[in-house]
C-alpha cells in the first residue's frame, strides 16, 4: 500500500488540486510563456509580468535594441493564441506599445 492509499484526505486534496481552475490556468500560462519564448526567441531576454485581472502580459525589455526587435514581431505576437488578451512591450526610455491579441482564425 502506498501513502496515498493510506491517507484518503491527502488523496482527496491532490485530486481537488489537479482539478482546480487555478492550477489549470497556471498550466495554460506556463504553456503560453513557453510558446512565446519558442516562437519569438528575443523574448527570452526580457522579464515577463502577468497581470491576471486584465489578462495582459507585460514584456519588459532590457534595452532599446530588444524593444525594437520586439516591435518587428508584434503581428506574430498578436496571433500566438495564448492566454493573453494583450501584450505590453516596455522599455525604460521608450513608449509602451500595446499589442491586442487576435482571435484564433483571424
Amino acid at each position: 500500500m502506498n501513502s496515498n492509499e493510506e491517507n484518503p484526505l491527502r488523496r482527496k486534496l491532490e485530486e481537488d488540486l489537479q482539478g482546480s481552475e487555478w492550477l489549470q490556468k497556471f498550466k495554460a500560462l506556463s504553456f503560453g510563456l513557453s510558446k512565446l519564448k519558442a516562437e519569438i526567441p528575443i523574448t527570452q531576454l526580457c522579464q515577463m509580468e502577468w497581470m491576471a485581472e486584465s489578462e495582459t502580459l507585460a514584456i519588459r525589455c532590457p534595452n532599446p535594441e530588444v524593444w525594437q526587435g520586439l516591435l518587428a514581431q508584434t503581428e506574430k505576437m498578436a496571433r500566438l493564441n495564448i492566454m493573453a488578451k494583450r501584450f505590453i512591450i516596455k522599455c525604460s526610455d521608450r513608449q509602451d506599445i500595446v499589442v491586442e491579441a487576435l482571435e484564433p482564425g483571424c
